[in-house]
């Protein structure tokens, strides 16, 4: 059986319209030289009798995770199940606006030698109806080329489902992480394949609703600091200095968790490796009002002043 050039890989969770909805939207490409991978972690067997429809339509293959594998080791499963030349995420509460995204998608694919593609998108939040588009430009594309670490910083990448990627099953989602789970992975995949397509058009519509994981994790310091400060520890200690964006990610973090000593850092559930001059960058703030901190602007220009001096001393 010869390969398909692109794997979809769906890590299904309970959403049985939002699966309907994309199913549907793979159904009308135009491009089919593709396989559908749907990975579900629903206790139950709704998804398994509703795909079923589904089965002599489009290329799908099916497997429950009996105990559910949770994010982002059901990424992992579907991924390590991909026969195709690239995988391309797409979480069942997502789908495709039009019928020609693919195709989009594969020719970006086959006039590249780099590894990794990606496009704009467009959130649409389903309680209100609310569309937030999202470009890479300006000031976040000149980041995003002046190196992938500064993804710490914000990811201007975005979801998963925005990406797709060369096949290889030595980089995989790490499951240690569940909020920087994406930057990780990103960041550790263009240090193998550097650069990437970016496609200046929303072939992605994102269903952002109250119900999805990210909710939980978001503003959580149990959850933000620990994993952040994770991540940092994978690389020299001393990277902070070396990259405004980075010391600006951890300047962040102790802003926004008002982080006031190392006591703290253990009380959100982190004991590992500190960044050199996190505790200065806590002393720093200590003399700034909140109310000076909570405005960006001066937040950032503080930020810069600090790194200044540290990098200066």
């Amino acid at each position: 059986m010869n390969k398909p050039f692109i794997s979809i890989c769906i890590p299904a969770y309970k959403k049985v319209a939002g699966l309907k909805r994309l199913l549907d939207s793979i159904n009308e490409q135009s491009f089919t030289d593709y396989e559908i991978i749907l990975t579900d972690d629903t206790p139950d067997g709704s998804v398994k009798e509703f795909i079923a429809q589904y089965s002599s339509t489009i290329p799908v293959t099916y497997s429950q995770n009996i105990p559910s594998a949770g994010t982002p080791l059901n990424f992992n499963i579907g991924m390590k199940k991909a026969r195709g030349e690239w995988i391309k995420i797409m979480h069942d509460d997502d789908w495709f606006p039009h019928s020609h995204v693919l195709q989009k998608f594969a020719e970006a694919a086959q006039a590249t030698d780099c590894s990794f593609v990606f496009s704009a998108c467009n959130n649409i939040y389903t309680s209100t109806g609310k569309e937030v588009h999202e470009y890479l430009a300006g000031w976040k594309k000149e980041m995003l080329e002046d190196n992938p670490l500064n993804l710490l910083y914000l990811n201007v990448i975005g979801h998963p489902t925005v990406t797709m990627h060369r096949n290889d099953d030595n980089i995989l989602y790490d499951l240690q992480y569940r909020w920087v789970a994406d930057v990780d992975f990103y960041i550790r995949y263009f240090e193998k394949y550097p650069g990437y397509v970016y496609i200046p058009e929303m072939l992605i519509n994102i269903g952002t609703d109250d119900t999805q994981v990210s909710g939980s994790l978001y503003k959580n310091p149990k959850v933000e600091v620990p994993e952040y400060l994770s991540l940092l520890s994978k690389f020299p200690s001393s990277l902070l200095l070396q990259h405004e964006y980075v010391f600006h990610c951890v300047w962040n973090l102790v802003k926004r968790f008002r982080i006031k000593n190392l006591d703290m850092v253990k009380e959100f559930g982190y004991e590992g490796t500190m960044p050199d001059h996190f505790q200065d960058i806590i002393n720093y703030q200590k003399n700034i009002p909140r109310i000076i901190l909570k405005q960006t602007p001066w937040s950032k220009a503080l930020m810069k002043r600090c790194f200044k001096k540290l990098a200066t001393a």
